[in-house]
């Protein structure tokens, strides 16, 4: 099943989060979902991307990345956690 899943979408084949195995596409799959999505925080609760050993330390960055990517953002308008203007598109 996870071999045709990552065969229709290559994203669910890259892991970024090696501690609590998290993909791309399901990072992905959060930030499109109806509830917003305002910082990396919101990420790690609903995916758990992040709350492994490594505490974010090494996929941190790559959450921060692919978040100001799908709101369109810069990287500088995400915080860690709280509500931040990630939906404001002006900033990019």
């Amino acid at each position: 099943m996870k071999d045709n899943l990552i065969k229709r979408n290559p994203n669910y084949g890259e892991v970024v989060c090696r501690c609590e195995k998290i993909t791309k596409q399901e990072i992905i799959d959060a930030i499109r979902r109806p509830l917003p999505v305002n910082s990396t925080d919101a990420i790690k609760r609903r995916t758990r991307a992040g709350m492994g050993r490594c505490q974010g330390g090494f996929c941190g960055p790559q959450v921060l990345k692919i978040l100001a990517e799908e709101k369109g953002v810069d990287y500088a308008n995400i915080a860690k956690k709280g509500n931040v203007h990630v939906l404001d598109r002006k900033s990019k």
